[in-house]
C-alpha cells in the first residue's frame, strides 16, 4: 500500500469514529430527555387531584 492509500483508510476509520461518537450522543441526549420528561409527568401526577369515591354512586368522581 502505498502513504496516500494509508492515509485515505485512516481518514475513513477516523471519520466513521466520529460518526459513531456523534450518534452515541445524540442518544444518550435522547435519552435524558425522556428521563427529564418521564420526571415531569412523576411530578404532574403526584400534583393532580386523586379521585374519590362518591357514596351515592358506584364509581370514582374527581373532585
Amino acid at each position: 500500500m502505498d502513504v496516500s492509500s494509508i492515509a485515505g483508510a485512516s481518514q475513513l476509520m477516523q471519520s466513521s469514529q466520529t460518526q459513531q461518537a456523534l450518534s452515541t450522543a445524540m442518544i444518550k441526549q435522547a435519552a435524558e430527555a425522556q428521563n427529564r420528561m418521564a420526571a415531569l409527568l412523576e411530578q404532574n401526577a403526584k400534583q393532580a387531584p386523586q379521585p374519590m369515591k362518591s357514596p351515592d354512586y358506584g364509581f370514582s368522581t374527581f373532585v
